[in-house]
């Protein structure tokens, strides 16, 4: 075959191809056009499917250790106001012979303020534990 003639027919075939392209892009475009409300649904219902999924799956995974370590929180928050408040008493206790008059009896009621206030914390965050613990079990009864 004679170059000549072979350059005429690849740019002939490059010429039908540009227009076959052209065309083809030109129909894609008004078909995305035509088709773009119903595709705009479609992706708010899908990413509202994946929005909800992913929210459910979080509370499946990490919802367990949530709980877990807000009781445990709870409990340890309430033993060291326990401790304090033992602390407290053990003040109360030394000092419980001045519990009328005497050079400490202001410390002697400073401390058993204090040691009540620790307690009624150590109790309530027990309490508030138990609570929680209580109305995750009815949750998974009921």
């Amino acid at each position: 075959m004679e170059p000549v003639r072979v350059g005429r027919k690849i740019g002939v075939g490059a010429r039908v191809a540009s227009v076959m392209l052209r065309n083809g892009a030109a129909h894609t475009a008004q078909a995305a056009k035509r088709d773009a409300p119903v595709y705009a649904a479609r992706a708010k219902t899908t990413a509202a499917g994946v929005k909800r999924g992913g929210k459910r799956f979080g509370e499946a995974v990490w919802g367990p250790f949530v709980h877990a370590g807000g009781v445990l929180w709870l409990e340890i928050t309430g033993l060291f106001f326990a401790i304090f408040g033992l602390f407290f008493i053990q003040g109360v206790y030394r000092l419980r012979a001045n519990w009328r008059s005497g050079p400490d009896h202001e410390k002697l009621v400073i401390y058993a303020v204090v040691a009540i206030f620790f307690l009624y914390f150590s109790g309530s965050s027990f309490y508030r534990a138990h609570k929680r613990q209580q109305r995750k079990r009815e949750e998974q009864q009921g």
